[in-house]
């Protein structure tokens, strides 16, 4: 075979290939079939890759890896399985096709090297995805703190006007405003609708999402929906100590900031120099040769 013809079977195959986990992560269409079979059977009538995946070792590594962590982002083990392994095979069949064309063109030779580099590229891109689910856990939990600070923020604001509990609580789900304050508004709103006590609501919100502050907050809440006791001072205090915290984060992100940006200034100050003496030094060189 000419590599014309080795290049044509590459890329018919990484094209098959990727084609086939595309229709085997594809959705079946909602039917009264496939629900019955689902409540009956706990997995759809067919059993796709996605579905297969998720009860693979991948997802049992993906599940022991993030914990808890991706219920902070709504996601499964089967998810961040889904997610690698189509970033894989995108880049895969990218860099496959590429390298074929440039291999029919004659541009690069047909060795293993280049047979082997769409493959490495497609662990990388899985290996990428896999590394960017944790640094989104981990966004979605500062945002969820930030959420958490500004609603004891504003519940604190709500009680120094001779607000109740209730009122404050009210105000400042009414006031605050983010995605992540968002899912909050929505558990605290819909806990009447459900049945749940005001206070059960914000302490399942704060220990589904590891917001330690919450729990506490919801706490004194209860005792004071409970035992009538004055919560002002408690509330107060702790919205103090949360905002410490904060200012601290802020701060520890601000340095960490500046530490990454030394390397490249230091290289870039180095650089300058070395580009602005270089011609006074060549004179200098050529002077005393001469």
């Amino acid at each position: 075979m000419n590599p014309l013809q080795v290049a044509a079977m590459v890329v018919l195959m990484l094209g098959a290939g990727g084609w086939s986990i595309v229709r085997s992560l594809h959705r079946a269409p909602v039917s009264v079939a496939v629900a019955r079979s689902m409540m009956s059977h706990g997995s759809g009538p067919t059993g796709s890759l996605r579905d297969r995946l998720a009860e693979g070792t991948l997802a049992d590594h993906a599940g022991r890896h993030f914990g808890s962590g991706l219920d902070v982002i709504e996601w499964t083990p089967a998810d961040v399985v889904t997610r690698v392994f189509t970033a894989a095979a995108i880049l895969t069949v990218s860099v496959g096709v590429a390298v074929a064309t440039l291999t029919s063109m004659g541009l690069v030779p047909l060795d293993v090297p280049w047979l082997v580099l769409p493959l490495v590229a497609g662990a990388l891109a899985g290996w990428v995805t896999f590394r960017d689910v944790g640094s989104k856990i981990e966004r979605r939990r500062k945002e969820l703190r930030r959420a958490a600070n500004d609603f004891v923020q504003l519940v604190a604001v709500g009680l120094t006007t001779d607000q109740s509990v209730e009122e404050a609580v009210r105000f400042a789900v009414d006031v605050g405003s983010s995605d992540a304050f968002q899912a909050l508004r929505t558990q605290v709103l819909a806990a009447p609708q459900r049945g749940v006590r005001v206070w059960d609501a914000i302490d399942e919100f704060g220990r589904r999402y590891d917001v330690r502050e919450l729990c506490e907050f919801a706490g004194s809440v209860e005792r004071q929906g409970l035992q009538g006791v004055s919560i002002s001072e408690t509330v107060t205090a702790l919205a103090t100590a949360m905002r410490a915290a904060s200012l601290d984060e802020l701060e520890r992100e601000a340095d960490r900031a500046n530490a990454n940006l030394s390397g490249p200034t230091i290289g870039f100050v180095v650089a300058t120099v070395v580009f602005l003496a270089y011609p006074l030094a060549q004179r200098i060189s050529d002077a005393f040769g001469g």
